[in-house]
């Protein structure tokens, strides 16, 4: 089935809820995750763009080391203008991959690191992080307070009556151990 996720043999319990407490660290990390990826992105767009620089210069070199050759006048007629037009062609495809490699420079990689600018804000004293991270982890622990408080108390609450029921075990096999002691006195 085109589509499908097999989710056989998978444990989705493992993975803690983003809705729990203290569970939104996933989120925040996002934040600098995703700042991370834009340096990444604009360092693969900057290779890509000097692979094209490189191309383009290959090429014009091609193109211009037989096209002094031509002019060395050892072919002419039609074999000279085939190979007078492979030149021309490689001059046009160069002019082309040069032309990407302005427009990967001067499109792409500054519109990609004036939004990365304006998105990710580094914050100055240590430790080195993100803002809008910091801001994000404290708005989501502001929110999660008073949850986290009343989770706190249920767990808290639990655990009394767990207790509570293990001492009423624990006296129950008491009384039915004096019951059955016949050594036993009735006030014990």
């Amino acid at each position: 089935m085109v589509g499908s996720v097999d989710l056989e043999g998978t444990e989705l319990s493992t993975v803690p809820s983003f809705w729990e407490c203290r569970e939104y660290q996933r989120t925040v990390r996002r934040v600098e995750t995703s700042n991370k990826l834009c340096n990444e992105l604009a360092q693969m767009i900057q290779e890509r763009a000097e692979v094209e620089r490189a191309y383009a210069a290959n090429l014009k070199r091609w193109s211009s080391k037989w096209l002094s050759f031509l002019d060395s006048g050892l072919e002419y007629g039609s074999g000279a203008s085939a190979w007078k037009g492979l030149c021309v062609e490689a001059d046009a495809v160069s002019n082309a991959h040069k032309s990407v490699q302005t427009q990967l420079i001067d499109e792409l990689l500054t519109g990609l690191k004036h939004w990365q600018k304006e998105h990710f804000h580094k914050t100055p004293l240590p430790p080195h992080g993100l803002k809008e991270a910091k801001l994000f982890e404290q708005d989501f622990e502001q929110a999660q307070k008073p949850w986290a408080k009343r989770l706190r108390k249920v767990y808290n609450g639990k655990k009394e009556y767990h207790q509570a029921c293990k001492m009423e075990r624990s006296l129950q096999v008491q009384v039915q151990n004096a019951k059955n002691d016949p050594s036993g006195t009735p006030e014990q």
